[in-house]
């Protein structure tokens, strides 16, 4: 993977969170929120704001992502649930960020 196919951790936020490839065509989601080690990917905007009351969260990114298949293995995730609705944009911009190397992550997050 060249340095031209690195994804940041700000850059799969804002893709997940601008994409018109990654919204379902109704401008309501996923929404993605970076918190500490984790990026939160959420179904919609709307569960993202009523997140106190409950979490609502689709998945957890972790930001040391190094595999797709971490994310099938996780417990929380239905990743074959998000396969047959229809994420693959998501799904493979996920492959992307993970397959980033961490410090290459982390000097393009210092350098913007």
């Amino acid at each position: 993977m060249n340095a031209n196919s690195y994804i940041t951790t700000d850059e799969l936020v804002y893709t997940i969170n601008h994409s018109q490839e990654i919204d379902r065509g109704d401008e309501m989601g996923p929404v993605a929120v970076r918190r500490g080690k984790y990026v939160y990917v959420y179904r919609t905007w709307q569960d993202r704001r009523d997140e106190d009351d409950k979490p609502m969260w689709m998945m957890m990114i972790p930001v040391n992502i190094e595999s797709l298949s971490e994310l099938y293995e996780r417990e929380d995730l239905d990743a074959d649930d998000l396969e047959n609705k229809g994420f693959w944009p998501l799904i493979e911009l996920i492959s992307k960020y993970a397959h980033t190397p961490m410090e290459s992550r982390e000097q393009m997050e210092v350098a913007q």
